[in-house]
């Protein structure tokens, strides 16, 4: 009887899901975007270091980080029970992105919630008029609140959903919107294997604009294989799959450099990024990641590319807290990521 009332409240978490789903793609097709520009672009920068050690993508990692739970809320699971996720990542010029979750599964339905925000801070800039006098100083910034839960929907079937409001605030100019992720997460009976489909952003612009702008939407397919009798563990992930040319190509600057559009081959590898772990015992991993349209998009000829589309980290795990960090390569750059699980009550599983 107990498990037959289960059963009938996860019919009816997935069919609630899939209702808002299909309401939000309903009222907003008009206004999802899969190539081009889109507002809220932030929303597609990794929210953890384990996802930027990855390659900046990954959505299937085998594991129990929180920040790529924030992601993919099918990863949510009971074993990230009250957790807390900190993430901090410093660009250039006083530019500052955090990201913080807090979770709580919910025994008696079976179902873990988060709680999140993605913030994107780009410091202080001057405000000048027509004339190039100085009228003030503005803050401007991009955050997302957002709610999200998961829950089984069959053996190891799990389905989450993330529900978010996203707000940008450039000065004089503001702007809303909500939008919806919709995961699914299979993972093998020999947990060696786990696959997820992730449909992220699906949602419109809100409030008084006339001109209603695109989301930046995407679909995603992630596939992560750990290997039985070796500490390693490999992720393939393909992004953007309702888009077959996935590079950005202006043909005066290609000409200009003698370059050619890319191939039909060179498209089907742009999706990709590949990402691997080594664990070293219980309390380290390695972690290795190659992006292979960053790469593409950042090469320039007859120049050297040195470790474009290349990333690495790595993680410490203590008994409550769980240090993650990751880097990526741009040109003669790169960018820091560091980001914390801590594990409220208990110790991690």
């Amino acid at each position: 009887m107990v498990q037959s009332f289960y059963h009938r409240q996860k019919l009816g978490f997935f069919i609630v899901l899939l209702q808002l789903f299909l309401i939000l793609n309903g009222v907003s097709s008009f206004a999802q975007t899969t190539a081009g520009n889109a507002v809220y672009s932030f929303l597609e920068l990794p929210y953890s270091a384990k996802i930027t050690a990855l390659g900046g993508v990954n959505i299937s990692s085998i594991g129990n980080d929180l920040g790529i739970s924030m992601y993919n809320p099918s990863l949510l699971s009971a074993e990230q029970d009250n957790q807390l996720h900190i993430g901090i990542k410093p660009y250039f010029a006083g530019i500052q992105q955090y990201d913080l979750l807090s979770t709580k599964y919910w025994e008696r339905n079976k179902i873990t919630w988060g709680v999140g925000v993605h913030f994107l801070d780009y410091g202080n800039i001057n405000m000048t008029d027509i004339a190039g006098n100085d009228i003030g100083v503005m803050h401007p910034n991009d955050y997302a609140i957002q709610f999200s839960a998961a829950s089984d929907y069959i053996p190891n079937i799990r389905i989450g959903s993330t529900l978010k409001y996203i707000h940008s605030n450039y000065g004089l100019y503001k702007s809303n919107a909500v939008a919806m992720d919709i995961g699914l997460k299979y993972l093998s009976a020999n947990n060696l294997s786990q696959v997820s489909l992730l449909v992220k952003n699906v949602g419109m612009q809100i409030g008084n604009e006339t001109h209603k702008q695109e989301l930046p939407f995407n679909l995603i397919l992630g596939w992560t294989r750990k290997m039985e009798f070796a500490p390693i563990q490999f992720s393939l992930t393909a992004d953007r799959l309702s888009v077959w040319n996935n590079s950005y190509y202006d043909p005066i600057y290609a000409q200009s450099q003698t370059t050619s559009s890319p191939s039909h081959l060179q498209n089907v590898f742009n999706h990709l990024t590949i990402g691997s772990e080594v664990f070293i015992g219980k309390q380290v991993d390695l972690d290795f990641g190659y992006n292979i349209i960053r790469r593409y998009d950042l090469n320039i000829q007859e120049q050297s590319n040195g470790l474009n589309g290349f990333s690495t980290g790595m993680g410490l795990k203590l008994e409550r807290l769980n240090f993650q960090y990751g880097t990526s390569f741009f040109q003669n750059n790169l960018y820091h990521h560091f980001s914390m699980n801590y594990q409220l009550a208990g110790k991690f599983h």
